[in-house]
């Protein structure tokens, strides 16, 4: 035991074998606890969601009892001779209402669930109430396609309980439905809220109830243990627009509210659109749960410790070979005195067996990096016809001429194109990988030509020194760059141009043949992202003594005043192709030369408001950096058409100053003949010197006003001015303003703003009682 527990205490190898047994067992003991314990709790919730969900359908039947009481009412009363008659009569009559106070008091004492039934006549405007209260207006503003309407409300009275608002479920019954008018009677049946709580409290005795609220299709509370939430719109809670949101008559779920994980349960009412929502927070759903957790743990530990001492002894019975191989390499006096109290078994074997294997290459990767380092290092120096910088043994270059003897060269320049974007795949990381991969198959596809050194020059720019036996270039040359061409397009989706310089005699002329292919290269702007460009294909280029195409530019710049896009391509594509016949400077300098013209041509477009041409400076930048002839006839295209953008904003705001002058003209000649009965839009017309259709059009573009609501509404302001500032009669008042029909005018007015003419002067002589408002006669407020 004591030679185990030094070992437990000295060697990290046994100490890694415990810890690994250990945490097998810790994990396995844990998971195994943690899987009972959530089955467990998770099937006495369950059942807690079962009686949660036994108990409101039960508590659902007093939404259904009181549906059931309302509708009997509903139908006793109006199979009554006497309520009948009391509906339909047009005199008061204060014996037939006692008589009917009391027929409706006798129905109230029967159903325990009502708090009083009423009925408001509205043809005299009376009311009889059960339990007297006084009739709320707000009842008869309730618009209705259906027999019976839910309305809950609040209702305060002065000196009734103890001046707390009254809090009622009012059903409101309309005998007349079908022919509904604003004289039509109604019935209401007033239910006490704290009567729909006092069921709930019965069924779910009591203490459950204090999370257990009743809500209707709109997410406000009608029942509440908390008589200040009575109403409350609880539609924004996330867990009420789930229950809302949910097509199901009874569900359950779980839910955050104010960040504790709660139960929702609810069930919906068969016969009104109440849901009965019971709340209950998770952790108090099993009382002992705590308890149950703590003897859980206990438990857990005792076997984690249990494991502990058998993660020891199995790991002694496997660690005795790898003692005994230890102490045969290392023994005890030999073991390195390193300063730390452990020993590393592995780490020490490893040193051992593999120090010499290490050495050796190491030694071997570091004579490898230096000859490949060097031997780039001169290739570049021969590139750029500059000697090489660094000191190097005679000896490294001599070898390195010898390989590279030629005694003819050929220099390549490939130019990668752009890479196609696939999956957010980073273009920065892609071209490493796809350098390399050109290097490989650049060294395999030319191998058979000559021997090829390869070289990364920039970021999309390589060469390749291809060493020739003759002073032409060879008829396989070509042949084996497509090969290279479709490699990299078909697996690495990539374009490479590619530029061959003219065959020169020795390593001195090496810079000449990358001068030129550099040159060649260039081509691809005209011949494309995938040519192969050497001396023979651009010389027709070079020999063109190409003049500036003048014609094209007129062509273009009255294609662009014109505003027309296909004259306007069609004169890009023919400037563009006939400077393609140059050289790439003449096409860079003359498509430069272009923008310029087109920039003083149309100088006069600064003035225009928000306008900005430094995008002619973008533009020629642009032009400067394509590698592409369609590049070039895109940017002539987005600066053609931005000329015309511009060209058509000036015309429009010239247009709208204009038309400004003309609609200001316009309401100021209706503020000065507002009175004429016939002013129309066909007189102003003649006056603007406009059809009227036109000017209807401008005058609604510039006001969002029509040219008659303009004029009403001048007419109208100027007379709610006369009615608060004169004694005229509103008739006088309404002619005064040329509107001479009296009945159309009152109709406007009050449209507009809320209230009879009559109406808004009393109102004004109200706000200031020493005004010229009163004592008016009954003509006057006609």
């Amino acid at each position: 035991m004591r030679n185990t527990m030094h070992q437990l205490v000295r060697y990290k190898a046994f100490q890694k074998l415990t810890i690994s047994y250990f945490l097998l067992v810790l994990l396995t003991v844990s998971l195994l606890s943690g899987v009972l314990f959530y089955l467990f709790s998770r099937s006495a919730v369950k059942e807690i969601d079962r009686n949660s969900r036994a108990m409101l359908s039960q508590i659902t039947y007093a939404s259904d009892v009181v549906y059931n009481q309302v509708m009997t009412i509903g139908n006793a009363l109006l199979i009554q001779r006497e309520i009948i008659s009391f509906l339909n009569d047009t005199t008061e009559d204060k014996v037939n209402n006692y008589r009917i106070f009391q027929q409706m008091s006798q129905i109230t004492s029967i159903y325990p669930y009502i708090h009083s039934i009423g009925i408001y006549r509205p043809s005299t405007g009376t009311t009889v109430d059960t339990a007297g209260l006084p009739f709320d207006s707000s009842l008869t503003a309730l618009s209705t396609e259906r027999y019976m309407e839910f309305y809950p409300r609040s209702l305060t009275i002065a000196g009734r309980n103890n001046d707390a608002p009254l809090q009622l479920l009012t059903f409101l019954l309309y005998p007349d439905f079908s022919f509904r008018t604003s004289d039509n009677p109604l019935i209401y049946i007033n239910v006490e809220e704290k009567s729909i709580l006092t069921t709930i409290r019965k069924i779910s005795k009591a203490d459950a109830a204090s999370n257990v609220f009743v809500i209707n299709n709109e997410g406000k509370v009608l029942s509440h243990t908390d008589s200040n939430l009575f109403l409350e719109d609880l539609s924004k809670e996330q867990y009420v627009q789930r229950i809302l949101n949910q097509d199901k008559e009874e569900n359950s779920f779980t839910a955050n509210i104010h960040n504790k994980k709660h139960l929702v349960t609810y069930v919906k009412s068969e016969k009104m659109d109440w849901y009965f929502v019971s709340v209950s927070p998770y952790s108090g759903l099993i009382s002992n749960i705590d308890q149950l957790r703590s003897v859980t743990l206990l438990v857990t530990a005792g076997i984690v410790l249990a494991g502990l001492l058998v993660s020891i002894f199995l790991t002694k019975n496997i660690y005795s070979p790898l003692s005994t191989l230890f102490h045969k390499i290392m023994p005890g006096t030999n073991v390195p005195a390193s300063g730390s109290p452990f020993i590393d078994e592995y780490k020490i074997m490893a040193e051992v067996f593999h120090s010499l294997e290490e050495r050796d290459k190491s030694m071997q990767f570091v004579i490898s990096s230096s000859s490949r380092t060097i031997r780039e290092l001169y290739l570049h120096s021969l590139l750029q016809g500059h000697p090489l910088e660094y000191s190097v043994p005679s000896e490294l270059i001599r070898d390195i001429d010898e390989e590279v003897s030629g005694p003819y060269f050929c220099v390549l320049v490939f130019k990668i194109n752009e890479l196609e974007q696939t999956k957010g795949r980073i273009e920065a990381v892609q071209r490493p990988l796809l350098r390399f991969a050109l290097g490989n198959i650049t060294k395999e596809m030319l191998a058979h030509i000559g021997a090829c050194d390869y070289l990364n020059i920039g970021e999309n720019e390589t060469a390749a020194i291809l060493q020739c036996a003759k002073n032409q270039t060879p008829e396989e040359l070509k042949p084996a760059l497509r090969n290279i061409q479709s490699f990299l397009n078909r697996y690495f989706k990539a374009t490479v141009s590619i530029g061959v310089g003219d065959i020169c005699y020795g390593r001195k002329n090496i810079p000449s043949s990358y001068t030129s292919a550099q040159q060649y290269v260039k081509y691809r702007m005209i011949y494309g992202k995938e040519s192969i460009l050497d001396a023979v294909a651009t010389r027709p280029h070079m020999m063109t003594a190409l003049s500036y195409p003048s014609a094209y530019e007129k062509k273009l710049i009255d294609a662009v005043q014109s505003g027309k896009p296909e004259p306007i391509r069609e004169a890009i594509g023919q400037f563009v192709e006939q400077i393609s016949n140059g050289s790439i400077n003449q096409v860079i300098t003359y498509s430069i030369q272009l923008m310029l013209s087109l920039l003083k041509h149309f100088d006069y477009l600064q003035h225009v408001p928000d306008s900005n041409f430094n995008e002619y400076l973008v533009a020629v930048t642009e032009i400067e950096s394509a590698e592409q002839l369609t590049e070039i006839n895109g940017i002539f295209n987005r600066y053609c058409f931005n000329i015309c953008a511009l060209i058509e904003e000036k015309n429009l705001w010239m247009n709208a100053q204009k038309h400004n002058v003309i609609i200001e003209k316009v309401q100021n000649y209706i503020q000065e003949q507002y009175a004429q009965p016939n002013l129309s839009l066909e007189l102003v017309s003649n006056i603007a010197g406009l059809s009227p259709s036109y000017l209807g059009k401008l005058f609604k573009g510039a006001t969002r006003q029509s040219f008659s609501e303009y004029l009403n509404h001048t007419r109208l302001e100027k007379a709610k001015d006369l009615l608060a500032s004169t004694h005229e009669t509103a008739a006088k008042i309404s002619e005064s303003v040329g509107m001479y029909n009296i009945t159309y005018f009152s109709t406007l007015f009050k449209k507009k703003y809320g209230l009879t003419p009559s109406a808004y002067r009393e109102q004004e002589a109200l706000k200031s009682p020493d005004s010229a408002g009163e004592g008016y006669t009954s003509d006057e407020q006609a």
